[in-house]
């Protein structure tokens, strides 16, 4: 048995369905799995060979976050400057020639995948991401690469949950990267065998993720709803409304896009998408009675100049929102609770009733509990007897939170940075006074920076 023990947090949010947070609060893990949580629960605690005792004084914690939606490759692209004042169809192809050329100079195959994706994940680990959902689509026409595989052992070097949502591209004008629908679905089926562990508190789930309706065959769809089907855990995710599909899938297929996906068996609780800013907003109670799901990307959105997607009308229609930073090529980061800052304050414009702008708290659930149930993990994103002991701590005394009278408002709305001073994944302790706990972030950037040279 082990046993994790955090004492005293000053503050803690639960982000149970009620909402629940407590002051002067303990936490007791057993095995990963949380046995007890709330003020005093660990007084007279008898210790136990092994225990891992936490001080959690001068601490706000919450459940661990979860990223919903992520490009972990995307990770060698940050920055680019041809890249950064373009529409999104030059960016999507400046960005593919550019992963392209490096791939054919030798400098991105699986190995570098993997060191990128290891530099990211110890990014997000830092910031207090405990789950992040991969998409990798760039697949060279071909012979299947490792790539997914790549990212696995990534995040299983770190101790990182992860969701691997296998990519594709299966339709569109580059031949050199388009995958035919056959090979897909056998790699899919592939990695859903190797790697796929739907118990709770799993390590790794795959997930099935089309790049969108506008670069996929309308029988790739059909077949991965097939596949999912049949795989207790297994996921479908997707670009949806991200602006380009909308006209697409109007000439291509003479619907909109959420009527696509409807069409080809997607309209279920299995499904998560990604963007959905230019979505008609009588087609979001439809999703949200399908029991479909939307991770919310606030900073990639404004990047590419689409504007906020309708955050409010998606809660108020019953969606469940989920929160991400998809890849850093359109968002140069991954830093989570960063995004969080810029949504607390980007969606004040898109409304004039202050009443309707999202709270610190609706966009930390979002964070947390929302994308977790995007994910299809129950025992995640919430700190309660029976959830996983996925937690992360932030700091509240430091010079940057001097006269924050509402400590979980707070960590939002002030500090200079974002780095977590605790996180433990299944209650194993990762980040403990803001040091990492077993890797090195340093030796990590340096062997990603080394794998990136052809």
């Amino acid at each position: 048995m082990t046993r994790l023990v955090l004492r005293h947090a000053d503050h803690l949010a639960t982000f149970d369905a009620d909402g629940t947070e407590h002051v002067d609060c303990d936490l007791v893990a057993v095995d990963g799995v949380i046995t007890a949580v709330g003020p005093g629960v660990a007084d007279g605690l008898e210790p136990v060979p092994g225990d891992r005792v936490v001080d959690g004084r001068g601490l706000v914690v919450l459940p661990g976050l979860v990223n919903a939606h992520q490009h972990l490759y995307q990770g060698a692209f940050r920055a680019v400057p041809e890249l950064e004042r373009i529409e999104i169809l030059p960016w999507l192809a400046g960005l593919g020639a550019r992963v392209r050329a490096k791939h054919a100079e030798g400098g991105f195959g699986p190995e570098a995948v993997e060191a990128v994706a290891a530099a990211v994940l110890a990014e997000s680990l830092l910031g207090g991401q405990t789950t992040v959902a991969d998409q990798h689509y760039f697949h060279p026409a071909g012979r299947t690469q490792p790539y997914v595989e790549a990212t696995i052992e990534a995040a299983a070097g770190l101790g990182v949950r992860l969701t691997a949502a296998r990519g594709t591209l299966t339709l569109g004008p580059e031949p050199s990267v388009l995958q035919d629908v056959d090979e897909v679905v056998r790699h899919c089926a592939e990695l859903i065998a190797a790697h796929h562990d739907p118990a709770p508190g799993s390590m790794v789930r795959v997930a099935l993720a089309p790049c969108g309706v506008h670069a996929d065959r309308p029988e790739l769809f059909d077949e991965l709803a097939a596949l999912a089907a049949d795989h207790e855990g297994v996921r479908l995710h997707t670009h949806l409304y991200e602006v380009v599909d909308t006209d697409a899938c109007r000439e291509l297929y003479g619907t909109s896009p959420w009527e696509f996906l409807v069409e080809h068996g997607w309209a279920g609780p299995r499904t998560w998408l990604a963007h959905v800013c230019d979505v008609p907003i009588a087609e979001l109670p439809e999703m949200a009675a399908a029991g479909v799901s939307v991770a919310h990307l606030v900073a990639p959105d404004l990047r590419m100049g689409w504007g906020l997607a309708p955050l409010r009308a998606m809660f108020d229609a019953g969606v469940t929102v989920g929160f991400g930073t998809t890849g850093s090529a359109s968002n140069d980061g991954a830093n989570l609770l960063g995004d969080l800052r810029l949504a607390v304050l980007a969606h004040r414009s898109s409304d004039p009733d202050p009443t309707r702008w999202p709270s610190a708290r609706e966009l930390l659930g979002a964070a947390t509990r929302g994308s977790a149930d995007c994910l299809g993990r129950p025992e995640l994103g919430r700190l309660e007897v029976g959830a996983a002991c996925d937690l992360a701590g932030w700091d509240m005394t430091a010079v940057d939170r001097v006269g924050v009278h509402d400590p979980v408002a707070g960590l939002v709305l002030t500090g200079l940075g974002s780095q977590a001073d605790l996180v433990a994944v299944g209650g194993r302790v990762l980040v403990e006074d803001g040091e990492p706990v077993g890797f090195d972030p340093t030796e990590i950037a340096a062997r990603a920076r080394e794998a990136l040279i052809p």
